[in-house]
């Protein structure tokens, strides 16, 4: 009875257009006073959700890109791509899909990657005669290299989440997952690109690439920093991510110049606006999950998926996480479904 409280609640609210945050916390809310739970449970499971050590990585990962885009960083990065790869059929989108793959690395939000490259690329595509919908394809599909290039925000969530596995260890994982899925969006586009008869422009020199090169070096030494001090044991994920919002500091306001002393207030306020959207999501999450936990729900799935093979088994849950992912928030769906389809994962030996 308080299982279906709880999803009926949620469904109904989804569909009324609730905030995804706002949704889980009343659902849950919904789900305590059915179940004659105290509703302090809330509160004290939304604390707990948001009081790990490694989510104070995300504010700083998060003014890490911020100072990065109000520096020279985007033009940098689109000009280095472009001087490598712009001679190829359709060469703003791979363009596109290419300095997706870099900001990636710095930023690791998909919605800061639509918001900072989109309205500067996507003007250019129409300009060049691309199609509306298939610029904004191009765009949407790139960005999601964001949450998947290290360092990744949504991979700090999902180890608070779920557990039982690192950050770093994730992060190394997902590194030649997002050159592949780059590479394949890269070929689609060139597939559709040569078909349609898209533009090029015309090949670079060796001067012109090396001076792009030293252009963008700065930026394209942050990840090095970041990722080689993880995996180097050098320092922890949120040290490197302190580390890093003072580099795109120096980087910002030194060697770009692009900086200015009044800009800091308004980068101070979008990095807590977008931190704690995501530091609220985590905590409201947490709530639902308790919930779901409480109800059994991963023994009730373990039974049934025990004996899957293993292709069979990911091959449902990505069928799943699309379907999940049209109505709930990446981050909110890590935190919901991490704690039960990781154990189902485990188990199968996935």
């Amino acid at each position: 009875m308080e299982l279906f409280v709880l999803v009926g609640c949620f469904v109904f609210l989804l569909i009324m257009g609730f905030p995804i945050a706002f949704n889980m916390i009343l659902s849950s809310s919904m789900y305590l006073l059915v179940g004659g739970y105290p509703q302090l449970l809330v509160a004290q499971r939304m604390f707990e959700g948001m009081n790990g050590f490694s989510l104070l990585a995300v504010p700083f990962f998060v003014m890490t890109g911020q100072f990065m885009l109000k520096g020279h960083l985007l033009e940098a990065l689109i000009d280095f791509v472009n001087a490598f790869i712009g001679h190829v059929k359709g060469a703003l989108a791979l363009v596109t899909i290419g300095t997706c793959l870099f900001m990636g690395s710095i930023v690791g939000l998909a919605l800061a990657e639509v918001a900072s490259l989109g309205s500067f690329l996507i003007p250019m595509m129409k300009k060049e005669k691309y199609t509306p919908a298939f610029s904004s394809a191009v765009m949407a599909s790139a960005s999601l290299l964001g949450p998947i290039m290290p360092p990744s925000v949504l991979m700090i969530i999902y180890c608070v989440s779920v557990g039982r596995t690192s950050i770093a260890g994730l992060f190394l994982a997902a590194i030649i997952p997002a050159f592949l899925i780059a590479l394949a969006q890269m070929f689609t586009v060139y597939r559709i690109a040569v078909k349609r008869g898209y533009p090029n422009h015309e090949r670079a020199p060796w001067p012109e690439k090396w001076k792009q090169f030293r252009r963008a070096l700065p930026a394209l030494f942050l990840p090095i920093i970041i990722l080689g001090g993880i995996f180097g044991s050098i320092f922890t994920v949120t040290e490197s991510s302190a580390i890093a919002a003072v580099y795109a500091f120096i980087i910002t306001f030194v060697v770009y110049r692009e900086g200015k002393l009044s800009d800091i207030p308004e980068i101070l306020k979008e990095t807590a606006l977008t931190s704690g959207l995501v530091i609220l999501l985590a905590g409201s999450a947490t709530v639902t999950a308790w919930a779901i936990a409480n109800e059994q729900v991963v023994y009730k799935v373990i039974g049934p998926l025990s004996n899957l093979p293993q292709w069979s088994f990911l091959l449902l849950i990505n069928i799943l996480l699309l379907i999940n992912g049209m109505f709930m928030d990446d981050y909110a769906s890590v935190v919901v479904l991490g704690p039960i389809i990781a154990p189902v994962a485990w188990k199968l030996g996935v």
